[in-house]
């Protein structure tokens, strides 16, 4: 079989089997890998610039690739607009002013429902997994089956006021708090 008809069958079959999960009702599993500058959801990059340094501002036509349009568009606050996919779990943040003006600076994945009560929206719940750094983090993960694979690769941990969190660079892990162990995000921040 010629490459190109083996790359048309396995895209059809990719297309089909989110289609299957999308008329059952369930959002197809997403899986994102974050690692040495790169943040890529099913193999598409997001990162939009040249590969200088590892801030690197997001593509939202890159993320809309690999996810569709947004279905939430909104300002947070005058200087910020949220691009969501609650159905993934996903959000992504634009700057309106200054130095970030139209510019994606942050990048979310929730594995718990946040509810926004001033815009009156839910983060959604990520159907998939997020790959970084030895650790591998799905809607049930908690902090301590990943504590080790972070610690052993950098990461800084803490426990401040009852939420566990893990640090580095500009990659942030939560957890959802109290007696919780649960993740509840993991965040990416761009900036130069």
């Amino acid at each position: 079989m010629n490459r190109t008809l083996l790359v048309a069958v396995f895209l059809f079959a990719s297309v089909a089997t989110r289609g299957r999960a999308a008329e059952a009702g369930h959002p197809p599993d997403v899986n994102i890998a974050i690692s040495g500058g790169s943040l890529q959801i099913d193999g598409i990059e997001l990162r939009r610039d040249p590969p200088r340094d590892s801030q690197r501002y997001l593509s939202r036509p890159e993320a809309e690739k690999a996810l569709g349009k947004p279905l939430d568009n909104y300002h947070t606050s005058p200087s910020v607009r949220l691009f969501g996919w609650p159905d993934r779990g996903i959000q992504m943040l634009q700057g309106l002013r200054g130095v970030e003006k139209g510019k994606i600076f942050k990048f979310q994945v929730w594995f718990t429902d946040y509810y926004d009560k001033a815009n009156k929206k839910h983060s959604g719940i990520c159907p998939g997994h997020v790959h970084l750094d030895g650790a591998d983090i799905g809607p049930d993960t908690t902090f301590d089956q990943i504590r080790e694979a972070l610690q052993k690769n950098g990461w800084a941990v803490g426990d401040y006021s009852g939420t566990k969190s893990a640090n580095k660079g500009e990659i942030s892990i939560f957890t959802v708090g109290g007696a919780s162990d649960k993740i509840e995000r993991v965040e990416l921040w761009c900036r130069n």
